[in-house]
């Protein structure tokens, strides 16, 4: 169970690889270098995630992420994660594709790991505001409340 940074040459990209079963304490032993990085790179930070080793993370660890991506959302352009199991894929998609993230995340086989790279440190960063997803507050589940915003 460790977290690992990733060394690269591109100051505005920042690579870190799973292993184990994430916890909140690694989370938040990690956070100093996400955020240091975050100012190295102007917060226009470009992340690979490499979680080809990693097997689960518990609810705790999984709020630190919540909170953190909550906090820098705007620092963050692109993402890569590398070797995502579909229960990866699942946590992701939920707490950066829907609602909090600003840039695109994509996903990589293990095997594609130099292709993720080349991606980072290449690609151009999208210029438009993104729409956020919200959930209709007049259907279903949330018909009690009267706005969006309270979700």
């Amino acid at each position: 169970m460790s977290i690992q940074k990733i060394k690269h040459e591109h100051t505005s990209v920042f690579g870190m690889a799973i292993e184990g079963k994430l916890t909140a304490k690694e989370i938040e032993a990690f956070i100093p270098e996400l955020e240091t990085a975050i100012e190295g790179a102007n917060n226009k930070l470009r992340l690979l995630v490499d979680s080809t080793k990693m097997t689960g993370a518990n609810i705790k660890s999984e709020w630190k992420i919540f909170k953190f991506l909550k906090k820098h959302m705007k620092d963050i352009e692109l993402i890569a994660i590398v070797g995502a199991h579909s229960w990866t894929k699942v946590m992701n998609e939920i707490l950066i594709e829907s609602v909090f993230g600003e840039g695109p995340t994509l996903y990589f086989k293990p095997e594609e790991i130099e292709k993720a790279w080349k991606w980072l440190t290449t690609a151009i960063a999208p210029r438009h505001i993104r729409v956020k997803r919200y959930i209709d507050s007049d259907k279903g589940l949330f018909t009690k409340y009267s706005s969006p915003d309270y979700i």
